[in-house]
């Protein structure tokens, strides 16, 4: 089994990446962090604990980083965190809360921050990442123990678009919501997978995985289900795909990439960077596919495709389990 820490903004693709984490045999979830993100860092520590609760899961829920590193401190870069740039909450994929009961278990003591840094610390170098919202509690962990850097495997990131955005022209929402963050991240020396939208979108599922999903008695395959059929109907209203009866889960094929690198295509190992300047272009993930920057060395291993079939088969392998 493969040690993996979660860092989440849960919303409808981070719950379905949590119960494919954590009903996945071959990762050993050891604990789960929250960040703000999608919403609130209250609504997402909520939803992560209401999605544990919901599939009977054992695994320790850490709070973690209510605001950005320093994106909302200046006045008028953001209109306000996290739904800038959203003109219509209706069209919303993801809801303010889990479609299930109010959580009656509880998050750690520990903040996710330092509880990331003590455990990459106290560890054998074995542990991997899998970041499926903005990078504050990563880039955070960075900046007060730089040696962690020696210690993560490997990270894996839902984060960024090379030809696809989504909250701007020029940048996918989890880079933007905290660009500082994210360019730390990058330049951090390890050993990073980025899952962009260009892959996401390209892997984006049938509804038909949703309908055999309720066919299933499994808690996490109901849920999962229903977020998939809310997601469609937000994309059909809000950025429709080409192919409208898909769409894409962005945040679990991140945690399939770290089960098999098989579910990710067309991967290209160059320099990743990420413009913090304020200006249009603030969160944008630049990527360098043809090198044309001779003196910026590759960094992140960044994937283009995904292969939706496989991708299919492994959310349906493990979200029709039960604990």
């Amino acid at each position: 089994m493969r040690k993996v820490i979660l860092d989440v903004d849960t919303g409808s693709d981070d719950a379905i990446a949590i119960m494919t984490a954590v009903l996945n045999p071959e990762l050993d979830v050891l604990g789960i962090c929250t960040v703000n993100g999608n919403r609130s860092i209250d609504n997402t520590t909520e939803n992560t604990l209401r999605v544990v609760e919901h599939i009977g899961a054992k695994v320790p829920v850490h709070r973690g980083c209510a605001l950005p590193m320093v994106v909302s401190l200046t006045k008028g870069r953001r209109e306000c965190v996290p739904f800038a740039g959203q003109k219509d909450k209706k069209e919303d994929v993801h809801g303010d809360f889990m479609p299930l009961p109010a959580a009656t278990i509880h998050c750690e003591k520990e903040d996710a921050v330092s509880w990331t840094v003590r455990t990459l610390m106290e560890s054998e170098g074995d542990i991997s990442l899998i970041a499926v919202g903005p990078l504050t509690n990563v880039a955070m962990a960075l900046r007060i123990q730089p040696e962690i850097a020696n210690k993560i495997d490997k990270i894996y990131i839902m984060g960024g678009g090379w030809h696809e955005q989504n909250i701007t022209p020029a940048a996918e929402f989890n880079f933007w919501i905290d660009p500082e963050a994210a360019k730390i991240v990058m330049n951090s020396g390890v050993d990073i997978v980025l899952v962009p939208l260009d892959a996401t979108h390209a892997g984006a599922i049938s509804i038909h995985v949703a309908e055999e999903l309720a066919q299933c008695d499994a808690p996490a395959a109901q849920l999962a289900a229903k977020l998939i059929a809310k997601r469609l109907d937000g994309y059909n209203n809000w950025q429709p795909m080409k192919d409208m009866t898909t769409v894409p889960i962005h945040d679990a094929l991140a945690v399939c990439a770290a089960i098999n690198m098989d579910v990710l295509e067309d991967v290209h190992f160059v320099n990743v960077d990420v413009d913090c300047s304020g200006g249009v272009c603030d969160g944008q993930s630049v990527c360098d596919m043809e090198a044309k920057d001779k003196a910026a060395q590759p960094n992140v291993h960044v994937a283009l495709n995904a292969n939706r079939e496989l991708f299919e088969k492994m959310l349906l392998e493990a979200l029709t389990k039960k604990i």
